[in-house]
This record gives C-alpha cells, sequence and structure tokens, in this order.
C-alpha cells in the first residue's frame, strides 16, 4: 500500500532512496554526492585506498572489478532517479543490485570476477593487521597466516574448542594441534612457488627458525626445494609407468586433467608444460619433490613411495622421455639434480598435438 500511495502522490521517496545509495557508493568527495540524503560513506573512496596501498598487490584485479561494477550500479541509482514510474525506477533499482551483486564477488574465485570476497578471501586484505604471518610455500609451524608475494595461501588455527570459521576455504586439513584452512588460491600459488626456486631458497631458512625450533620438516608441506647439485641419468620402466597411470587417474586426474593439460590446476605434461620447466630451470628433482611433498594436494604425502615412483614414470613417460631397464627410484634423493626438463629433441613415442606422448 505504501508503493501504492507513493506512486499516486509523487516519487520523492522513492527518489530520496536512490540518492541516499549513490552517497553509500560515492562517498562526499564525489559530485554525484546528495548532502540531503545523508549517509557519506563512500565505497568507492574504500576501493581506492587499497589499491593505492601499493604498485602492484595480487588485489588489484579483483579491485578493479570492484570499482568497476560499483560505477556501474551508480549510474543505474542515477537513472532510477530520474526515473518516471515505479515500475521503470524497480527496473533500474534491480539492474544496480545485480552489479553490485557482482562486485561483492565470491570467496572461491581469486581473479577480477572474484571481487571483494575473492580478494579478501585469498589475498593479503584477509589477513587482520598484527597477525602472526609466514612464508606461504611452507608447511604452518604456528597459528597463524602463510603469505605469498600477496596472496593469502593458507590460515592455520588452534584446535582450541572454539568457533573456526571456514567460510572462503577451499579445503581444510588437521595438521598436529592446529587446522590449517587452504584458499581456493593455494592450489596455483604452490606451482608459482616452485616457479621461484630462488627465491624460496633464500627465504625457507628464515621461515625454518621462527618462534618454533623445527628440527624435522612436516611431512605435508606445500614446497619444499630439493637439492639441485650433483650428477646421473634418469630411468624408468614402462611397466611403472603403466602403472603410475592408474595412480594418476585416482589421484591426480581431478585436478591436472586427464590429458595432463590441466583443469583446476597447471598442465603437468606437453609442450607448456615442458616450456616453463625449461625457463624456470626445473629439474628431475626439483618436479620429484613437488609431486612427493606436495601432492595429492587435498592430502600431501598420503601415497606410498611405490605410488610416487610409479606417477614419476608416467610423467616422464607422458613428456616423452625415453623409458630404460632400471625403475625410477623410492627414493631417488638429489643427484637427478642436473637433469633438466625440456622438450626431448628425440621424443620417445609419438607426441600429440599439445606435445603428450600416451600412455597405454
Amino acid at each position: 500500500m505504501d508503493a501504492e500511495n507513493d506512486a499516486t502522490n509523487g516519487p520523492a521517496r522513492y527518489v530520496q532512496a536512490a540518492h541516499r545509495a549513490i552517497n553509500l557508493l560515492v562517498g562526499r568527495g564525489d559530485s554525484a554526492f546528495d548532502p540531503a540524503a545523508g549517509d557519506p560513506v563512500g565505497a568507492i573512496g574504500e576501493v581506492n585506498h587499497l589499491l593505492d596501498r601499493r604498485a602492484t598487490p595480487p588485489f588489484v584485479p579483483a579491485l578493479h572489478g570492484v570499482l568497476v561494477n560499483l560505477q556501474s550500479a551508480v549510474a543505474n541509482l542515477g537513472d532510477a532517479a530520474k526515473a518516471h514510474g515505479l515500475g521503470a525506477y524497480q527496473n533500474d533499482v534491480s539492474q544496480a543490485l545485480q552489479t553490485m551483486e557482482i562486485a561483492e564477488g565470491r570467496s572461491g574465485t581469486f581473479d577480477v570476477f572474484g571481487g571483494m570476497r575473492g580478494a579478501i578471501a585469498n589475498t593479503e586484505l584477509g589477513v587482520p593487521a598484527g597477525a602472526p604471518t609466514e612464508n606461504g610455500c611452507a608447511a604452518p609451524h604456528v597459528a597463524g597466516y602463510g603469505l605469498w608475494h600477496g596472496w593469502l595461501v593458507w590460515h592455520a588455527v588452534k584446535l582450541d574448542g572454539g568457533p573456526i570459521a571456514t567460510a572462503g576455504s577451499s579445503i581444510v586439513k588437521k595438521e598436529g594441534s592446529m587446522l590449517v584452512l587452504y584458499t581456493p588460491a593455494a592450489a596455483m600459488v604452490h606451482h608459482l612457488c616452485a616457479a621461484d626456486v630462488k627465491h624460496h631458497a633464500a627465504t625457507h631458512a628464515s621461515v625454518q627458525h621462527a618462534s618454533v625450533q623445527v628440527t624435522k620438516a612436516p611431512a605435508a608441506r606445500l614446497i619444499r626445494v630439493a637439492d639441485t647439485g650433483g650428477d646421473g641419468a634418469v630411468s624408468y620402466t614402462m611397466a611403472q609407468a603403466t602403472a603410475g597411470k592408474t595412480v594418476y587417474s585416482t589421484h591426480c586426474a581431478s585436478c591436472h586433467g586427464a590429458n595432463l593439460q590441466g583443469v583446476a590446476a597447471p598442465a603437468i605434461a606437453g609442450k607448456e608444460f615442458l616450456t616453463t620447466a625449461h625457463t624456470n630451470g626445473y629439474s628431475v628433482s626439483i618436479l620429484n619433490t613437488i609431486v612427493t611433498q606436495n601432492m595429492p594436494f587435498n592430502d600431501p604425502g598420503s601415497l606410498k613411495p611405490g605410488e610416487y615412483a610409479d606417477v614419476m614414470a608416467y610423467l616422464l613417460a607422458s613428456n616423452c622421455f625415453p623409458a630404460g631397464k632400471t625403475a625410477f627410484p623410492t627414493n631417488p634423493g638429489s643427484h637427478f639434480g642436473t637433469v633438466k626438463l625440456s622438450i626431448p629433441a628425440h621424443p620417445a613415442g609419438t607426441p600429440d598435438k599439445n606435445g603428450v606422448c600416451p600412455v597405454k
């Protein structure tokens, strides 16, 4: 009845509501601000303040998406304030609400469509001021936050019986006396950690002598860089590769894809992968460390040593490296350190269009 009365007696109430909503978005310093409507909060100004903090933090694309959609909402609300008739007003306001939902975003997405929730859930914006932080490429030692180049990788909390907020977490794991909440960005970041081997090697020691002395590396960690020194060759058997295909299908294909070209995680075979591996100086030793220390991502280190060796054989075969008579070892150590990963000059097998050699 109020709506009907307003439509009969005039649109003043609706126009005031539209201007008040515009004020909440633009703030007092904007030309669209209406002093008579009040509420000079200015969400757009707050987002601009966050963007001014650093030049290129990872939340910049998401916040640019937020700004675009908030500005679009302001335009829609401006149209609503000028609308002739209740129906036109409702259409304009509905459009404003839709763009604001996009600005709000989703915590499970960390690109521009993640919006504000995605930025808070996956970047340093989600870390409270003064909270303890560690290197996000390593497993947590104490309760706090794991950061890597501005990305939020995990949040570790003590299991003390209190309430634990898991909103926005992609994977939740119990590690010792802590619950570790991995963000949706963690799967992407742990590959970037491997690509930044020099950076991690330089910071690894500082992580180890944090407030808790660690005498033995924890079994579950995101990245632990192997020793890349030493000489030696790499070998595996086709029987291992065939067995590894089965293990891969069960534990790895859901993220890396049945064709190894990536789904929720990057490609791990073929031209794209080997070009990246060559550019970043990956060795077989580094790949083996990533596989055995970090995979499967939802339960790192959970496979048997023989299963990991079989998966390594499958990856080598899929990347067209020749098989031999010596099985890939369950504990290869560092003597594969100088065997670099790159596109083979003479592929063992027939690569498909992606450069992957099928394993039967």
